[in-house]
């Protein structure tokens, strides 16, 4: 079977304090973070109440620009929308094009935020913490019933609006579900099922839900000491955590055939991916970073390339101890020497973790540092001090070729992604 090449056409961002890609990217340059003290988690309390998080004046602009009722659909299906119209302008389509020829639909999402509907649900609680779940059903009044809004509901949104039918999907694989969206798009298209894709993902998990569950996990960094915007801080020997974040990125995948019939400019190229589950702990991978391993050179063997082709590698970075190391051993295991010669960026140490949506937008900051030849700065980073000195991350921005980058995505259950991107 021919494999065809498929051209990346457009993309559109939203992240904490950035409503556009080329914002957030001139923020990472400049060494500033997205990460800030979430109000709602200094009104409970919370003893770390650092977040990355979509604001109200952000959410006014997001929410004005959507077509639809916005009491009966949810802010994560007014997130979609609002990124995908600037996926679609920037890739100069219009929104009956997807209708047109063999299309599909990927999106990354975990399981929709549910605080609302627990706090509704409180309303009907006794003293011993016993819900009274049939007067709650009789008096919830949410659109569509209790408990209506699914995990798919911003990819069912955007496939009704663009008419697409041909390949809808929603992957919920943690947070490695991004790149694993993107990455099957690519493979449809490179094998012919379809011609033009909208992929990436939405995540909105910067609540108390989620604070709540990976907290218990010991997942998140609970350094106060730490301003906010020094807490995520990947490969340092003191991190202890992530931040939580929220955002989304959608890309526009083309094959190259579909392209240039419409006379597209084309931004990039995703060159080859790979996707395995290691099955070795929910929380963590190998500790000797082979399964990490693995999955990289499984990519670039899709994409037909050495170790030697890629000049970035745009990590996973948690700010996790056991993730950074594992991610730090899997790379030297790949890259051996030419190490050296590579440089790398740790995206999450500017804008945190927003699981699913994190990969997307890494794929986004990874194709406009090929674009603009520069390769982004690490925050919190000391080259001096890091238990990691092989890996040359950046404190500043760095002009330099970049023709290939390697984007990695490692989720909770071993889900583990990795994308190879290059110049188009």
């Amino acid at each position: 079977m021919q494999v065809r090449e498929v051209l990346v056409t457009g993309y559109g961002l939203v992240a904490p304090t950035a409503l556009d890609a080329a914002s957030l990217f001139t923020t990472i340059s400049e060494n500033r973070s997205c990460i800030r003290q979430h109000p709602a988690f200094v009104e409970l309390g919370f003893a770390n109440p650092a977040a990355g998080f979509i604001d109200e004046q952000q959410w006014q602009v997001i929410a004005a620009a959507f077509p639809g009722d916005l009491q009966t659909t949810s802010r994560q299906e007014w997130l979609a929308h609002y990124v995908a119209r600037q996926a679609l302008a920037h890739a100069g389509l219009a929104d009956g094009a997807f209708a047109r020829v063999a299309s599909g639909i990927f999106v990354g999402a975990n399981k929709h935020c549910v605080s609302g509907d627990l706090r509704d649900a409180s309303r009907y609680m006794d003293d011993q913490g016993r819900v009274d779940l049939d007067q709650y059903l009789d008096n919830h009044t949410l659109s569509g019933g209790a408990f209506a809004r699914r995990v798919d509901q911003q990819t069912r949104h955007l496939a009704e609006w663009l008419g697409i039918r041909d390949h809808i999907s929603t992957h919920s694989d943690a947070c490695a579900a991004g790149t694993m969206a993107i990455g099957s798009a690519y493979r449809a298209i490179a094998r012919g099922e379809i011609d033009l894709a909208l992929c990436g993902a939405v995540e909105l998990m910067a609540h108390e839900l989620s604070y709540y569950s990976f907290d218990g996990l010991g997942a998140l960094c609970q350094r106060t000491d730490f301003s906010p915007q020094e807490q995520s801080r990947p490969f340092m020997p003191e991190r202890c955590g992530f931040v939580l974040s929220e955002g989304a990125a959608l890309l526009v995948l083309e094959s190259r055939e579909h392209a240039e019939r419409r006379q597209a400019c084309s931004l990039g190229r995703v060159l080859g991916y790979a996707n395995q589950c290691e099955a070795e702990k929910i929380t963590s991978s190998s500790r000797d970073g082979s399964k990490y391993a693995a999955c990289m050179t499984a990519a670039l063997a899709d994409a037909e390339l050495t170790s030697a082709a890629v000049d970035h590698v745009n990590v996973h970075g948690t700010s996790t101890q056991a993730n950074d190391r594992c991610e730090a051993l899997g790379l030297a295991q790949v890259f051996g020497e030419t190490l050296e010669q590579m440089t790398f960026t740790a995206n999450k140490s500017a804008v945190g973790h927003s699981l699913a949506s994190s990969g997307a937008i890494e794929a986004v900051l990874s194709l406009m540092s090929i674009q603009l030849g520069v390769a982004l700065p690490t925050l919190n980073f000391q080259p001096e001090k890091t238990e990691f000195p092989e890996l040359k991350f950046l404190c500043e921005p760095l002009q330099q070729p970049i023709n290939v980058v390697l984007s990695n995505s490692f989720g909770f259950g071993g889900v583990n992604s990795s994308l190879v991107l290059g110049r188009a």
